[in-house]
């Protein structure tokens, strides 16, 4: 799970928003002066907008003859067994005949959608010659607007398990007194801590970072190089410690505080110290080297704390399971359901970040993030500092087809 800043302009939200406000102004120059007493209907939500239609069968045959797993950095569709099996060992938890998916005619179980994910490892012994058993075998459901994608990464930063001089920003493990809302109890924070029998809203960022209020209670897991990179670190939710002895230790998303985030882009945005054109993470990196202390302060604008622990794995997404670069994308769950499969058509940066190449193969629904809603896709690009250039600069829009087995939806 992230917590990824997205405010670019022309977002899904903004194309709806105009939509609706277009609509509302043609249907008030139509409609007569008095008009019932009634409460509006609410606008639809991102998630309720997107939906999946029905792709022409002849077509998808075509499609599926011209999908190019090398674009994924893949040379057979065996390579894809593993990936299926994480998402195969989710589903398998799921009750079978309860509704996955329910939306605009499409009424899928998580049964259906765990045969689907098992017709597609019986076939991939079969598919680097006969790909078209692809459109034989499943039926496609075309996301409807092309959804937004974005990229992200798992950042590798030089940290320290023991304090040690150059190493001096902490990261935190999980407080023993944060505590998290239960279902059914009111009156008290989503995240909270009790103070001397007070419900209180936990540390902001600002308390932790620049008041140190966790400072010295033994909770630091590790300590880093550069505040910048911890911040990012809470951003991505996960990362890779690259230590003084060349070794490496995994760290995954722990909990959260409970406040809202704000992207230090955005916070320096609306500051004024960048231009909106370059509110990326190469132009915030910039400013934040050359005005340390005053970077320090703006990052603690951003409320939002993540508090992390140690994994065997450098990526794991919202199924519990390692993430597979180039294949796995996080998805809103309320779309789309975790564990399917998409095949997707997109473009997205050259190595160096620049250009476009063509990514079009099979992608697995596996991680989520708090920003992406309704047609979105977060697509998960790789591990550490190779991976940034190209994860940082995707951002356009996607063609993605839901596969579902034919087999699957006949019972």
């Amino acid at each position: 799970m992230r917590f990824k800043e997205w405010s670019q302009p022309g977002t899904v939200g903004s194309r709806l928003a105009l939509g609706l406000v277009a609509v509302l102004v043609l249907l008030a120059g139509c409609a007569p002066r008095q008009v019932p007493d009634v409460t509006p209907a609410p606008p639809p939500s991102l998630s309720e907008a997107a939906r999946f239609l029905r792709f022409n069968h002849g077509r998808t045959t075509t499609e599926s003859r011209t999908l190019d797993l090398r674009t994924q950095g893949l040379h057979s569709w065996m390579e894809l067994d593993a990936g299926l099996r994480y998402s195969l060992d989710y589903l398998r938890g799921k009750p079978e005949n309860s509704i996955a998916m329910d939306r605009h005619g499409i009424r899928v179980t998580w049964g259906q959608v765990r045969a689907s994910v098992e017709e597609l490892i019986r076939l991939l012994p079969y598919l680097d010659r006969r790909p078209e058993l692809l459109a034989e075998h499943f039926r496609w459901f075309v996301l409807t607007p092309p959804p937004l994608m974005t990229g992200y990464y798992t950042p590798e930063i030089e940290a320290s398990l023991v304090p040690r001089p150059g190493y001096e920003y902490p990261i935190y493990g999980v407080p023993p007194d944060l505590r998290v809302r239960r279902r059914g109890q009111s009156g008290v924070p989503a995240v909270y801590r009790v103070e001397n029998g007070r419900v209180l809203p936990y540390h902001t960022r600002a308390q932790v970072d620049l008041g140190k209020v966790l400072a010295g209670k033994g909770l630091e897991i590790a300590w880093a190089k550069d505040p910048v990179d911890v911040f990012y670190l809470q951003i991505e939710g996960q990362g890779r410690l690259r230590l003084p002895d060349g070794s490496a230790r995994h760290v995954v998303y722990g909990a959260k505080n409970g406040h809202d985030f704000e992207g230090l882009g955005n916070i320096l945005y609306h500051r004024g110290y960048l231009p909106k054109s370059k509110r990326g993470q190469k132009y915030v990196r910039r400013f934040c080297a050359e005005h340390p202390e005053l970077a320090r302060k703006l990052m603690a604008e951003n409320k939002s704390y993540v508090f992390f622990r140690f994994a065997d794995h450098p990526s794991l997404g919202a199924i519990g399971r390692p993430l597979t670069p180039m294949v796995s994308v996080a998805v809103d769950p309320k779309l789309l359901p975790l564990g399917s499969m998409m095949v997707l058509d997109a473009g997205i940066p050259r190595p160096d970040g620049t250009g476009k190449r063509r990514v079009h193969g099979v992608v697995l629904a596996q991680d989520t993030g708090s920003a992406i809603k309704g047609a979105r896709l977060d697509y998960f690009i790789g591990v550490g500092h190779d991976i940034e250039p190209v994860a940082c600069h995707v951002y356009s829009r996607a063609t993605a087809y839901l596969l579902l087995s034919k087999r699957a939806l006949s019972h």
